[in-house]
């Protein structure tokens, strides 16, 4: 946490002055900013106001969409993903895992939507490791790439191509896309929270990633535990029925709860039989 912000409220407080609710805004915001959540003790601590004043911040900035609000405190909302390379360096062990588990439960020939993310690039190192003649259709280049050596027939999705992370998006994409279907989707999620659900960073990936989704018969969210309580600007829903989620280990109990009530069924990647 910032010390600056810390020793400025500690300051207010020696001095006997009352904070205004604009500074106790700035100062939690400051706090959110520097680390995945912050708890109301922190707050009423750091702050030296009532946990209900903490609480009615807090309320207030979610109602401005300038953090999430969640059981026991607060987390930001990113409104941008991180640069391709600092993703494709965080938690490999636990992309490799989930990588294995689902690559280990697609045949060989299988016909698959898999769109463009870290995760889904492991998926298809894996896949291109193990499997055989498969249909792929995908709208990341790089991917296309990879995979080819596993497949019987690649398709990239036409479209506006963003330079920065080697992928097509846009309405020429989702056009391209509505052709076909297949029997599975392997979709990246931004973020998983409680409160949120699922999360991206911008609606055109969004909903690409729906599309994927509702036009394939098994649905798997890949979503390694970086990612836990981790909230983007743009929600990913309402999710097709029977949508799973594969982690290399449990979320939260508050996220899993939130899961359960609807109906997204976590598979641990670690559980995977060899």
């Amino acid at each position: 946490m910032h010390c600056e912000t810390w020793q400025s409220a500690r300051s207010s407080q020696t001095k006997g002055k009352v904070m205004l609710p604009s500074q106790r805004h700035q100062i939690i915001l400051s706090l959110v900013s520097d680390q995945p959540a912050v708890s109301i003790r922190e707050l009423t601590e750091s702050l030296g106001v009532s946990r209900e004043t903490v609480r009615k911040d807090i309320e207030h900035l979610a109602g401005e969409n300038r953090l999430l609000q969640v059981r026991g405190g607060a987390t930001r909302i990113l409104t941008a993903e991180r640069p391709m390379q600092t993703r494709a360096t965080t938690n490999r062990e636990g992309k490799a895992r989930i990588a294995a588990h689902v690559a280990a439960q697609i045949d060989d020939g299988a016909s698959i939507f898999i769109d463009n993310g870290s995760t889904t690039l492991a998926v298809a190192v894996a896949l291109a490791r193990l499997r055989q003649d498969l249909i792929v259709y995908t709208n990341d280049l790089k991917i296309a790439e990879v995979i080819g050596p596993a497949a019987r027939e690649v398709t990239v999705l036409g479209g506006r191509l963003d330079l920065d992370v080697g992928a097509t998006f846009g309405l020429v994409t989702l056009e391209h896309l509505s052709h076909y279907r297949a029997e599975y989707a392997l979709i990246g999620g931004g973020g998983v929270s409680a409160r949120a659900l699922f999360t991206d960073f911008s609606r055109e990936a969004a909903e690409m990633r729906l599309r994927m989704m509702q036009q394939a018969e098994e649905a798997l969210i890949l979503v390694d535990s970086s990612k836990f309580g981790e909230v983007g600007q743009v929600v990913l829903g309402p999710l097709p029925k029977g949508v799973r989620m594969v982690s290399e280990l449990a979320p939260p109990d508050e996220i899993s709860a939130a899961l359960t009530a609807a109906s997204v069924r976590v598979d641990l990647a670690d559980s995977v039989s060899e």
